[in-house]
């Protein structure tokens, strides 16, 4: 836990030197299309559309209500790491090539780096031919180090994120999207959530593990209605 409660911290402080930043104005900002305004945007956007029937979001029953808070908290901790990707108005930058090497997978490097008092920021994205890798490093008095590393396929159906605090890795988030499905899968202090959406009717479920054990299920469907499934004593419950 208090692994986890320190990255908390560090989280928190990205989050209030990214909108510090973002409140500034620079009139140095690159016209050109930016890797930044590409990697993880769709996924933001995917991710704030994702909902709950209404049949559910105002039910009084017990279970629909814990499902209901699990989904909205689940989004809101997707929203807030795909918030990570959004770059502060007084961001600079440095991009690199690679021409060469038939055996380079790397097409283009640009780190982007932005302050707020005595704390550095740099996040790095490299182009491959068929992803986007990423990489987010702090500099500062109380911390310095990796914040999170990942990738994002370039055909937007998946993108990871790895959380680190002392440069050990505490959790990892997913984002996998088909035509039909939205799907986040958070692994954190040996717990697992799975929430897995429906675009079109807002269906759903949700499946939570500890230790790579199921022990419990919510599943709802598009009118609101659903069960939650306690499987360590075998019980089922509906709405």
């Amino acid at each position: 836990m208090k692994t986890t409660n320190k990255f908390l911290k560090l989280l928190v402080l990205v989050f209030a030197i990214t909108f510090a930043a973002c409140s500034n104005n620079n009139d140095d900002i690159l016209e050109e299309e930016e890797l930044s305004e590409i990697v993880m945007q769709d996924f933001a956007d995917d991710i704030q559309n994702m909902s709950v029937p209404t049949g559910l979001a105002n039910s009084n029953n017990q279970y629909a209500q814990q499902a209901n808070a699990q989904f909205e908290a689940l989004k809101s901790l997707g929203t807030s790491f795909a918030s990570l990707f959004t770059i502060p108005a007084n961001a600079t930058s440095a991009k690199s090539s690679s021409k060469t090497a038939s055996k380079s997978t790397i097409l283009s490097t640009k780190t982007y780096t932005w302050s707020s008092g005595d704390t550095t920021i740099n996040y790095t994205i490299s182009e491959e031919s068929d992803r986007y890798s990423f990489t987010y490093n702090i500099v500062s008095s109380s911390f310095t180090g990796k914040l999170m590393d990942g990738y994002q396929l370039k055909d937007g159906s998946y993108a990871q994120a790895n959380l680190y605090s002392d440069n050990q890795l505490v959790s990892t988030i997913k984002w996998t999207v088909t035509e039909t499905t939205t799907k986040i899968e958070l692994d954190s202090d040996g717990y697992r959530f799975v929430l897995e959406s429906n675009n079109s009717d807002n269906s759903g479920t949700l499946k939570l593990y500890e230790s790579s054990t199921l022990y419990a299920t919510y599943l709802w469907n598009a009118n609101g209605s659903g069960t939650y499934t306690d499987h360590i004593n075998n019980e089922t419950y509906s709405w």
